[in-house]
């Protein structure tokens, strides 16, 4: 009898359910007596979108009342037990849920924390009702819905553990709930089933160990970084067992405090600032020279003394910037979460073809090695300059996938998030990042369309050649590498092209909501073309953009329609006010130049005394490196400069410089520091090239500490064969490439005693001539050298002074000499 009901089942199911026939329906909608918060409100939408949808509104009633007629069961309840089904709830966890016809019911059933309200947006989500934004969703009209899919059960589970969208457009409840998100930052809330809640998010050794607390008496908990203990820019000392000690009883006092937070992060500062202690570099040098080591001991020994108390807790921590690469030996106890950050990744590519980002994908590979239960905070905007046009959708396309097929069980998306939103495709973005992350087979082509035609509707069209042309910058064989702080250069073509498709789009906008929309997609291209035209450059005897009166009404203007859709930030941690401050105050500024019949240099006062341009007039070409308009400080950026420090790891001082002479191949440059320093400046032309001389002297009547910088960054013709080439001072010869497979695309190396290069370096260009920095070595006490290839690449060589106690009278002095190699 049991297989003859079961036969009859099954062929029911088969056959199809009819909820609503013709705006009509006879089904209730069931769930037991003691549903959960979200269970409740799954039952609530499914009764309002159906409704919605149909006409059709479907009471809802407990198990505890008697109901007539088919059912949903929405949830585990005495109705749904009665059937028999065996749903797998064991398997299910928290999230995952099984959509299944029985007779002529329909079960909804899953985890009673989020699991069954999933399954109900799941369900409504097949017959095609999507929630695209806050303002914005698509629930079609159908009189009658039958329901065939359902014969054999359907047991579904997210992509991921952990999703989050971090973008201010995704935080709102029902938006996060109804698109299956979970982010600690979203609005949920018990009636949601919570989310995975985090404290504090990230960043947190100076909130587990306060220097205000503790550095006036135990500096030894802080690092030792160039011969003392700091805290300014600096981290822990995770060797010393009492930073252990406060670290644990810091974190069970959150526990205590914060008791619905399920992860608690002992995580790096977000600087650099590494412990140099003997016990530290021991300790790295035992996991293979990685500072990820000591990291991750003093991790594990936190984790494993809060999960004897608290088993259900778990520790996060970041493998990011300098921890990014995996130790040797440790591996994470099974309570640690590790968050692994590809910071320096290209993002129009995916990592697992580019060869700029190939070295993260050695990394993944390695720490999904040692540990099951890795998490991955990924970035997903111009974090520089929010607007920017950023075609990331072909990246994101290819890289969720591949995150899921190295067992990744979290994903951090963290794009726009300043108050107000706004940021490039930040709508767009979330959403179909919000789709991969349920489902990481998600079609994005597919995604992306259906949310541009439910948002923008007639305009659509438009729209999608717009999104198709962005992304062509970065497709194909030439297709522009782009990073997440950098300002790209965009084809010449492109801003006229995506101009006359926006005008297209607002002419086809149906109605004044839609045409608002399409102006504020809009509002990116606007930006960009605005920072092109902030390029600074000569004209005549000056230094700024071609037309400084006409910029500053029309940033204004463009930054008032900002803020008529709510925009604040345009940038990371800055407001508004600062551009609208900026381009206020924006002006040419005086250049002195300097030339004779081999070189030509343009010196800028204002900016620290900034040599912004070097030309080898025998090639035309400047040798310094110009950064992109709005990378950076700019236009405090790029060139060759000098700058006083109290010591080598002091901020720079602030300088005030005037004009003492000039002539066609000499420049003099007088500078005063508020602490009674005086710099002196001096640039000369020869045929070889550039020289500078740099004098520091203490004018005033107390000792002050003071170390001498001077630096500048080359342009080289071609980074990808591109290498550096010096002797050191021991005698031995170094020649070296930048770009290598196994490596981010960009470093940085300090020399110091006989490692130091002795009286030159040089840039070997791989096309071109070679160019050099000269110097005396005795009047070096330290070099540093970094190179990029992201934006428009660039090598800088630095040389300090030894650091110094000047007395009044004593001074400091660095000559450096600039110029190309010739046959």
């Amino acid at each position: 009898m049991k297989r003859v009901a079961a036969f009859f089942l099954a062929l029911a199911a088969a056959q199809g359910l009819t909820l609503v026939d013709k705006g009509k329906s006879g089904y209730s909608i069931v769930l037991s007596a003691q549903a959960s918060p979200s269970e409740q409100r799954a039952a609530q939408e499914l009764q309002r979108f159906v409704e919605e949808m149909s006409g059709a509104r479907l009471p809802v009633s407990s198990d505890d009342k008697p109901v007539r007629g088919p059912m949903v069961l929405v949830g585990d309840s005495a109705a749904l037990r009665k059937l028999k089904l065996q749903v797998p709830f064991d398997k299910l966890g928290p999230e995952g849920f099984v959509l299944q016809a029985a007779g002529n019911n329909l079960i909804i059933a899953g985890g009673r924390q989020r699991g069954t309200m999933y399954g109900v947006y799941t369900f409504l989500d097949q017959l095609g009702c999507r929630w695209f934004t806050r303002e914005v969703s698509r629930i079609p009209k159908l009189s009658t819905i039958t329901v065939t899919r359902y014969a054999k059960p359907e047991l579904h589970q997210p992509a991921f553990e952990y999703r989050e969208p971090f973008i201010t457009e995704a935080w709102d409840k029902d938006w996060a709930a109804r698109n299956r998100t979970n982010g600690n930052h979203s609005q949920l809330d018990a009636s949601t089933g919570g989310k995975l809640q985090y404290y504090p998010f990230v960043h947190s050794f100076y909130e587990l160990v306060p220097p205000k607390e503790y550095f006036a008496e135990h500096p030894e908990y802080f690092s030792f970084i160039d011969g003392k203990r700091r805290t300014e820019r600096g981290q822990l000392c995770l060797t010393n067992p009492d930073v252990l000690r406060v670290v644990i009883a810091r974190v069970e006092a959150w526990i205590k405090a914060h008791p619905d937070a399920t992860i608690f992060s002992v995580s790096q500062n977000d600087w650099e600032g590494w412990c140099e202690c003997d016990r530290c570099r021991r300790a790295e040098m035992e996991e293979g020279g990685q500072h990820s080591g000591p990291l991750l001991r003093f991790v594990n020994a936190v984790a494993e003394s809060i999960g004897q108390r608290h088993p259900d807790k778990l520790i996060d921590t970041l493998a990011y910037w300098y921890t990014e690469n995996p130790p040797l030996k440790v591996r994470p106890v099974k309570n640690v979460r590790i968050r692994l950050c590809p910071i320096g990744i290209c993002v129009s590519h995916s990592f697992g073809q580019c060869p700029r980002s190939s070295y993260f994908h050695k990394n993944l590979q390695a720490w999904s090695k040692i540990t099951s239960q890795l998490y991955i905070w990924h970035y997903n905007t111009n974090f520089s300059h929010y607007p920017l046009p950023f075609p990331d959708f072909d990246e994101l396309a290819a890289d969720i996938p591949l995150y899921k097929q190295h067992g990744v069980v979290g994903l951090f998306m963290q794009g726009a998030y300043a108050a107000g939103g706004g940021g490039e495709a930040s709508e767009l973005r979330a959403y179909v990042l919000a789709r991969q992350l349920w489902d990481a087979s998600t079609n994005v082509d597919q995604a992306v369309q259906e949310f541009l035609e439910g948002v923008y509707g007639a305009a659509a069209g438009p729209l999608r050649a717009y999104f198709d042309l962005l992304h062509g910058e970065v497709r194909g064989p030439g297709g522009r590498h782009l990073w997440i702080f950098n300002v790209p250069d965009y084809s010449a073509g492109f801003q006229a092209k995506a101009a006359e498709l926006f005008a297209k789009a607002e002419a086809a906008a149906s109605d004044e909501a839609t045409r608002r929309r399409v102006l504020k997609a809009k509002l990116p291209l606007e930006y960009y073309g605005l920072l092109r035209d902030t390029d600074f450059d000569v004209h005549g005897s000056q230094w700024g953009p071609a037309d400084v009166a006409s910029l500053k009404p029309r940033a204004l203007d463009l930054f008032a329609r900002m803020r008529t859709f709510g925009i604040q930030s345009i940038h990371e941690g800055q407001e508004l006010a600062r551009d609208e401050k900026h381009y206020t105050e924006m002006s040419s500024v005086p250049l002195f130049t300097l030339e004779n019949g081999q070189w030509r240099a343009d010196v800028v006062p204002e900016l620290n005394a900034r040599v912004v341009r070097l030309i080898d007039k025998s090639t035309g070409r400047d040798t310094m490196r110009r950064f992109p308009p709005g990378e950076g400080a700019y236009p405090f950026v790029g060139g060759q400069v000098a700058s006083v420090h109290a010591d080598y790891y002091a901020k720079a001082l602030d300088v005030t410089w005037t004009v003492d002479s000039h002539s066609t191949e000499r420049l003099i440059l007088l500078g005063q520091c508020a602490n009674g320093l005086r710099v002196r400046r001096i640039f000369e032309l020869n045929t070889a090239g550039l020289h500078t001389s740099t004098v520091v002297e203490n004018a005033g009547q107390a000792p002050v500490p003071a170390a001498l910088q001077v630096r500048a960054e080359y342009t080289p013709g071609d980074i990808d064969s591109a290498a550096m080439s010096f002797t050191r001072i021991s005698g031995q010869r170094v020649e070296q490439r930048f770009i290598t497979p196994d490596h981010e695309p960009t470093d940085k190396y300090t020399w110091n005693g006989g490692d130091k290069p002795s009286r030159e370096w040089k840039l070997l260009q791989g096309g071109g001539l070679p160019l050099y920095v000269r110097f005396q070595d005795e009047q070096v006490g330290r070099t540093f050298l970094s190179w990029t290839a992201k934006s428009r690449a660039g090598v800088q060589f630095l040389l300090w002074s030894p650091e110094k106690l000047l007395k009044p009278g004593e001074s400091l002095r660095l000559d450096a000499d600039y110029g190309a190699v010739r046959p």
